[in-house]
């Protein structure tokens, strides 16, 4: 079975948002859609102030819906958007 590690990056809806609710609750989403084992979480600076939230998870490619589970975590309060930025295929 083919495992991936996704980038999910999520757009705040101002520079003044809390991040870490949306941290949590993003890690949250990835863990009840699937995700395997440990995720990482970043902030990526974009402009004016204003950070993005990157959720990297592994998932099993077969069995996840990769712009459902986006589409959920852009539901979260204060997130704008929130999209699959990345797909690399993990090997081993």
């Amino acid at each position: 079975m083919a495992r991936a590690i996704i980038t999910f990056k999520l757009m705040p809806e101002s520079p003044d948002v809390d991040l870490e609710p949306i941290k949590e609750k993003a890690k949250a989403i990835a863990k009840e859609n699937g995700a395997l084992g440990e995720m990482l979480i970043k902030e990526e600076p974009i402009a004016y102030g204003l950070i993005a939230v990157l959720v990297l998870a592994m998932y099993n490619v077969e069995t996840a819906d990769f712009d459902a589970i986006a589409a959920k975590m852009g539901e979260i309060p204060d997130v704008q958007s929130a999209e699959v930025a990345k797909m690399d295929l993990a090997l081993g």
